[in-house]
């Protein structure tokens, strides 16, 4: 479990800033109860439960009717629950991050899951809460709000101690359960309760893949979504019931609240973040105030995410910044009345930087939301909540007015990696701003909702990807690229499908396109790296590798540069960059450990070695997936060195059984075997090698070995055929 603990109190000038705020905020409060007016709580407990891809119209308190969430009711039954609040991405790191900052994803430049950091130029609510006095922590549930991110400036605990399940598991699925998340949660609060604190509690239940635990599995078994409502309800009913327990629940300000909504095959979306319906933009907002003050109230009032922090800091008497975009929401409906009705902004650029699409604006207040697009739409949302009739034809004077207002909005558009001028600088350091442009403006990108049908043959080509059926997907994307030539998902899907196959050099193409289309993005350049140092071009590996990390890559940008250091012999630096990828990695990423043994190593410490790959073995025991490249073939290496040939041979046959496209287990063995004087066994095993993995790689080591066991006319044979196959792999693939 990794817990980052950050010690530095808030940014310098911090009082001067909020001086004004501070007045106007205490006048505001001052104007009495929660009837009518405002009340402070000052420096009340503040909690905040974030649930993951929860729509607001899938539970009881919001009308719906096939789920039981007996917890979620009865907090709604002390809370004040807002009928109408809206999300402003329906993604979740930037749809956290506009919680925390107050301030709209064009404001903070957090604008996807990847790609973005925070960074240090804005005060956080916790950054905010921890100036007034308060220790602040948080937990998280998904490897997408990793202390990596910026998201958690401002705590002095946050535990993002995410593991995932397998090597291969995709960015939404290394995520843990919200019952462990939230013991965590316990563990802090019982240590601060007696004192002013904030805790951040992010559960990811209802986001895919649908798991409930039983009995909500076999009661939902047709509606697994429902299902993991069913499971965080329950989530929430123990968090609760311990506040309660320990005398926390009265007096604390809890705030209940999801980043967005879920498609569910609406409009054609199963998932979220490609179109901005009110089935992925209209989440639960609930907020109990100290004392029950407010219990029951609704406010049909529309309101925002950004509007949270203002929210906050106001209930408990902290002064915010004056620059929040955000503002303090109605306490009650009796205030509500005099709430000024407004636009509430959202966007999402994700179909524009994973498929090619066009990004899409929208604004939603009482009566319609205003949807910017190729196609402009809009909606009454009060007689057609379902979005079933477009209106625009008719140009109704909401539609001129809105799309007045959203077409005069600052919004300026940064890529994967421009968000923070830091970033710029390295990246323009490194020579890589040359591309950082997609190659077609947006006016001529394609309207998604046009081709979100588009996605369920990229569905089925991972799934199959999963099922370890390479050679049927390849088609699948070649095809689905084809008519979808800027989509970036299926580019990178089809170079991971590529790289299992052990056919590089098609994988480093179709990583080119992906990168040529979306220029900036961490994932794709630590991936070029990881193909090219695989192609032995060991400058360019370091090279993209070093690009990855200047837009704070993942920990495979730093295991690529570290390997380059290995290579070139610097084992200081080698084991610097290890330990950052350990760092910077989910709990169970292990491939940093065996970089690690291989530092020790080359430093003459085999038995280190070999007990530091005994640990990973360990470790990996707990997973799906308990087979990791290179482990097997390490091991067995260090075997060999230290005279225990028929062990070695045995971890030489476990790597080349699980990873047959990677030639060091095959080279290995064979080298094993001949220093036996199993000559025709260890000339079979290569002969295995390039008919189990026809690729260059394996040509091109069964060249080298066979050079080194003395057979030249193999060697320039298995060249040939390397060099033809480099040739004939030079075109895109698609």
């Amino acid at each position: 479990m990794r817990q980052h603990r950050i010690l530095g109190s808030g940014p310098a000038g911090r009082k001067a800033r909020r001086g004004a705020a501070a007045l106007l905020a205490a006048s505001a409060l001052a104007l009495g109860g929660c009837g009518g007016g405002r009340r402070s709580f000052r420096r009340a407990p503040v909690i905040l439960i974030s649930i993951d891809t929860l729509r607001a119209d899938h539970l009881p308190v919001y009308g719906y009717g096939q789920v039981k969430t007996p917890a979620i009711d009865a907090l709604r039954r002390d809370s004040v629950l807002y009928e109408n609040a809206y999300s402003h991405v329906p993604l979740t790191l930037p749809s956290h991050t506009t919680m925390m900052t107050g301030m709209l994803p064009p404001q903070n430049a957090v604008r996807d899951n990847v790609g973005y950091v925070l960074g240090p130029g804005h005060t956080t609510l916790a950054a905010d809460l921890k100036g007034d006095g308060y220790a602040t922590g948080g937990a998280i549930s998904a490897v997408v709000l990793t202390a990596t991110t910026g998201i958690n400036q401002g705590f002095d605990f946050f535990d993002d101690g995410v593991e995932a399940k397998t090597e291969t598991a995709s960015l939404a699925q290394v995520q843990r359960s919200g019952f462990d998340t939230e013991k965590i949660a316990e563990q802090w609060i019982s240590q601060h309760e007696k004192s002013p604190f904030f805790f951040f509690l992010h559960l990811y239940e209802p986001h895919t893949p649908y798991q409930p635990i039983p009995p909500f599995d076999a009661e939902y078994r047709d509606r697994p979504y429902d299902g993991e409502i069913a499971t965080v309800d329950q989530i929430v009913g123990k968090f609760t019931e311990y506040l309660r327990r320990e005398g926390l629940y009265d007096r604390a300000l809890v705030v209940f609240v999801s980043d967005h909504g879920e498609g569910l095959g609406e409009h054609g979306e199963l998932e979220h973040g490609v179109l901005l319906y009110r089935e992925t933009l209209h989440v639960p907002m609930m907020i109990k105030l100290p004392g029950k003050n407010g219990a029951g109230q609704s406010v049909a009032s529309p309101v925002g995410l950004e509007d949270l922090f203002p929210t906050v800091a106001g209930i408990v008497g902290a002064p915010a910044p004056a620059n929040l975009a955000g503002r303090a929401v109605p306490l009650s409906a009796a205030e509500a009345r005099s709430f000024p009705v407004r636009d509430i902004y959202s966007e999402t650029l994700y179909p524009r930087y994973h498929f090619g699409w066009s990004d899409l604006a929208a604004l939603t207040n009482d009566r319609y939301e205003y949807i910017h697009a190729p196609k402009d739409e809009i909606y009454d949302i009060v007689a057609d909540p379902s979005q079933k009739q477009d209106l625009s034809s008719s140009l109704p004077p909401p539609f001129r007015r809105m799309r007045n207002a959203l077409l005069a909005m600052d919004r300026p558009r940064q890529a994967p990696g421009h968000g923070d001028p830091e970033q710029v600088k390295k990246l323009a350091a490194l020579g890589y701003l040359g591309s950082a442009a997609p190659p077609e403006d947006a006016a001529n990108l394609p309207n998604p909702i046009e081709r979100v049908g588009e996605l369920t043959n990229l569905h089925k080509a991972i799934r199959l990807y999963a099922e370890k059926s390479y050679e049927e997907a390849i088609p699948l994307l070649r095809e689905l690229l084809r008519k979808e030539p800027g989509m970036t998902d299926a580019w990178t899907q089809l170079s991971n499908t590529y790289h299992k196959l052990g056919r590089t050099e098609e994988s480093l193409e179709a990583l080119k396109q992906a990168d040529r289309w979306k220029p900036g993005d961490p994932v794709t350049l630590a991936s070029m790296a990881n193909e090219y140092f695989d192609l032995g071009d060991f400058a360019q590996a370091k090279l993209f590798a070093q690009r990855s990390i200047a837009v704070s890559g993942p920990a495979e940008a730093h295991e690529v540069l570290a390997a380059v250091l290995m290579h070139d012999k610097d084992l200081d630096g080698a084991e610097k960059e290890a330990r950052e990828a350990l760092e910077r990695g989910h709990m169970g990423h292990v491939k940093p450990e065996i970089l690690l043994a291989q530092v020790r190593k080359a430093r003459g410490d085999l038995a280190g070695a070999l007990a530091q790959l005994d640990k990973v073995e360990t470790e990996l025991e707990n997973r799906e997936d308990r087979q990791v490249s290179n482990l097997h073939y390490l091991k067995g290496d260090l075997l060999a060195r230290l005279g225990r040939n028929a062990e070695a041979e045995q971890e030489f046959r476990q790597e080349i059984k699980y990873f047959a496209g990677n030639p060091g287990g095959w080279s290995s063995l064979a080298f094993l075997l001949a220093s036996e004087g199993r000559s025709a066994e260890a000339r079979a095993t290569l002969l295995e090698m390039v008919r189990k993995s026809p690729t260059p790689r394996c040509f091109r080591a069964a060249s080298e070995t066979f050079k080194i066991l003395g057979d030249p006319a193999a060697a320039a044979f298995w060249k040939q055929r390397a060099d033809a196959a480099v040739r004939a792999a030079g075109a895109p693939p698609a």
